[in-house]
C-alpha cells in the first residue's frame, strides 16, 4: 500500500498561508500571510524489498507577513513623537530552512503521513513608518535568528506516473528569544516595547505538487 509511490527522490513545491500563533512580542505587529515551500525528500526500500515507513529531506521556505497597523498603535507607547495616529510598513519575511524526516501511514488509495523537522529560522521585519501627535518618524524592530522545530501531518494522492498532490498542516516553534537587551537598545521601538523579543510560533496551511525525479529504484 503505496498509492504508487517507489524509492527514489521526490520534490514537494507548495503554497499557503502561515498565521502567528499567540504571538507574542513584536510577531503581534504582522498578520497571517502567504508562504512558500520545497522540499526534497529520498525514500529508500527496506530489507524485504518493499519501500520504506521512513523518508528523510532537505527544505527551505520564505514566508510575507503583511503590517498590522491597529496592533502597532496599540503597542508603541512612550514613543519620541507622542501617541501614534497611524503607520505603514512592508511585508516582514520569514526564511526557514532545515532536514526533515517523514513517516507515512500505509493506506490504500492515499498516503497519510507526519513529519519532523529541524533547522533555522531567519525573521526580518519591515521599517515601520508611523504618524503621530508630534510628527512623523520611522522605527525598525530587530532582525533575529533561531532553531526551528516543525511538526507535519499531511495526505498524499498519486494522480499519474511521477506526479501526486498534497496537502499538509504545519507547526513550527523558533527558539529566537535569546540576547533580549543586547542588540538596537537605542530603537524607539524597543523604548516604546513594541520589539520584545520573544519566541516565535507559527502554523501553516499549504498544498502543492510532489513529484518523483531521476530514476526509479
Amino acid at each position: 500500500m503505496t498509492d504508487g509511490m517507489v524509492a527514489g527522490g521526490y520534490v514537494r513545491v507548495s503554497g499557503g498561508v502561515i498565521t502567528p500563533v499567540n504571538a507574542g512580542g513584536s510577531l503581534r505587529e504582522w498578520n497571517a500571510g502567504t508562504t512558500f515551500n520545497v522540499m526534497w525528500e529520498n525514500w529508500q526500500n527496506n530489507d524485504r524489498g518493499t519501500l520504506s515507513l521512513f523518508g528523510f529531506g532537505l527544505y527551505a521556505d520564505v514566508s510575507f507577513l503583511p503590517f498590522n497597523e491597529t496592533q502597532f498603535i496599540k503597542d508603541f507607547t512612550g514613543g519620541p513623537n507622542g501617541a501614534v495616529t497611524s503607520a505603514t510598513a512592508s511585508n516582514a519575511r520569514v526564511i526557514q530552512f532545515g532536514v526533515n524526516t517523514r513517516f507515512r501511514f500505509p493506506a490504500p488509495y492515499i498516503t497519510p503521513s507526519i513529519s519532523l523537522g529541524f533547522g533555522f529560522l531567519d525573521w526580518h521585519p519591515a521599517t515601520i513608518n508611523y504618524q503621530a501627535v508630534g510628527g512623523s518618524a520611522s522605527t525598525k524592530q530587530q532582525s533575529r535568528q533561531g532553531g526551528v522545530v516543525t511538526l507535519i501531518g499531511g495526505v498524499d494522492k498519486h494522480v499519474f506516473d511521477r506526479v501526486s498532490i498534497f496537502g499538509e498542516a504545519a507547526y513550527a516553534y523558533a527558539y529566537t528569544s535569546f540576547g533580549q537587551g543586547l542588540g538596537a537598545t537605542g530603537s524607539a521601538c524597543i523604548a516604546a516595547n513594541c520589539d520584545l523579543l520573544k519566541n516565535m510560533p507559527f502554523g501553516t496551511i499549504r498544498g502543492g505538487l510532489k513529484v518523483r525525479v531521476g530514476a526509479s529504484r
